[in-house]
Formats: structure tokens, sequence, C-alpha cells
């Protein structure tokens, strides 16, 4: 996550230094543009329900939880398309459709005791689910500057479309909280597509900022969302159509879904921006 925020933050100055704010203005009221956009995100589970295939006899509180990766290991991608038209040179309403993969990662463990002929049993598995969706957001945009750089804020609500979800489980035979390349096994991947939701919607909100030339337009931007709906679908959670209940003693948790993301867009206006004089010199947008 370190790395991210460096690369975030050098290309943010290296924008500023190299860009001349009051050069040109950008007049592109009742103007159109079409974008494409590809970038990265990272998943943040928000656990509503707990279910384990087993009990535990230990006395201690969450002894049985599963124990969730934190955010820099459940990555995933996202791209798409976006029109956007603007209502006046600041204010604009944004909407698109696009393909993403979110990932969240779990590890549980399980130790049995034979105290007959004095043999115990250690197995601790590291859980990787991915559900990918096709995307439906809609925003509204508030440009912050009139000129050819453009921070910007935006926020809307979105749809997901389930298309599917997999899993795999790896394991070894010593419970310490990390992968033992020595020990370790694989499930093989998983289809869990029956056991989450087919439909999910929520909000959004971002910042991001959009350089403007003649011809086209480069952004970049990072989002929060939310899906208000549960990810995991109750009828079929203990459904084994996979065999990883019986086999790895697993059931999914209810959980809701969050992500952050950071995505890169390449926009082109489709209303003749040339000829419409979108790039215009300051003095001449302040007469006007």
């Amino acid at each position: 996550m370190k790395q991210f925020k460096l690369v975030i933050l050098s290309v943010l100055l290296s924008l500023v230094s190299s860009i001349s704010f009051g050069q040109y203005t950008v007049y592109k009221k009742k103007k159109s543009y079409l974008a494409l956009l590809g970038g990265f995100n990272y998943s943040i589970p928000h656990v509503t329900d707990r279910y384990a295939v087993l009990s535990t006899s230990s006395a201690e509180d969450g002894a049985n939880e599963k124990e969730y990766g934190k955010l820099g290991k459940n990555k995933g991608v996202q791209f798409g398309i976006r029109y956007s038209y603007n209502f006046t040179n600041t204010l604009s309403v944004v909407a698109g459709f696009g393909y993403q993969t979110q990932s969240f990662n779990y590890r549980t463990d399980y130790a049995w005791a034979d105290t007959v002929s004095n043999q115990s049993f250690e197995r601790e598995m590291h859980h990787k689910q991915q559900i990918s969706y096709f995307t439906l957001p809609v925003l509204g945009r508030w440009d912050m500057t009139h000129v050819q750089f453009k921070p910007y804020l935006q926020a809307g609500i979105f749809m997901d479309f389930r298309h599917q979800a997999s899993k795999i489980i790896t394991y070894d035979n010593t419970i310490d909280e990390e992968e033992t390349e020595n020990q370790v096994s694989s499930s093989g991947w998983g289809d869990i597509t029956e056991n989450t939701r087919k439909f999910n919607m929520g909000v959004m909100a971002g910042v991001g900022v959009h350089y403007y030339t003649k011809y086209i337009t480069l952004g970049l931007e990072t989002n929060f969302r939310y899906g208000f709906l549960n990810t995991i679908n109750d009828k079929t959670r203990y459904a084994d159509q996979n065999g990883f209940a019986l086999e790895y003693l697993d059931v999914l948790d209810q959980l809701k879904l969050g992500a952050l993301n950071v995505q890169f867009s390449v926009s082109v206006p489709i209303n003749n921006s040339i000829t419409a004089n979108i790039l215009r010199k300051s003095r001449y947008n302040r007469r006007r």
C-alpha cells in the first residue's frame, strides 16, 4: 500500500508541475464525452454474521472466527466505458458500463488432539475468493476549476450484476498465520457462483483530476464504493456444490463489500470539439 500511495502522489505532483494553469480555459457546456477507463481496486469486507461448520470447545470469545486479510491482499481489477454530459462548464452527469473483479481473503485453522494415542493434528487454511460483476454507475460530477487541469469531486450510485464467483483454498499442517512453503497444498479452484447474490447496489464517491487537450482528455481518479446488500446468498450457504464444506470445513460468513479503487481514463469529445473551440484563451473566456 505504501508503493501505491507513492505512485499516486508522484503522478499528481508531476501533473501539477508540468501544467500551466492559466494558459487555456475549457469551454464544455452542453458537450459530451466518451471515456475508456481501467484500473485496480482493494476490497473491504464488512462481516455482519459469522458461520462455521464446526463449533469450538474453547471458552475464548471469537476462537472460531475467520481472520480476514488486510486491505492490500484483497486486490481486484476493473475496466469499462463512460459517457458524460456537461450541463455547465463545471457540472456534469456521468453514466457507464463496466466489468470488475473483487476479492477477499480469510484464514481458518483447526486442531484435533487424541488423548488416548497421544497424537495431534493441525491444519491451517487460507481462503481466496473472487467475485466478478457487470457494473452500472451513475454519478454527478463537479469540476473545481475552469482551466485545463481540472480536479473534481463526484458521487452517485451503482448497480452490480454478478457474472461469476470462485475460490481456492491453500493449506498446510502448521498453524502460524502464514503459508508454510514446504508443506502447502492447494484445493484447486472451486465455483461459488450460486453461493453469492446475483444483484447488489450501493453508493460511491471519489475525487480525481482531468487534463484537457484539444483532442483527448487524460484522467486519474480514486473512488470508495459500498454495497448495501449482502454478498452471500443465505439460501445456498450450506449447499456444498464444490465439496469444500465437507473436505475443508468451510462455509462463508455473511458480509457486505466495500472497495477503494484507482483508475485511469482516456476520453474524447463526441460532438466535434475541434470546430466548437473547447480550449480558449483565458482572456477570451472572461469576456464571454
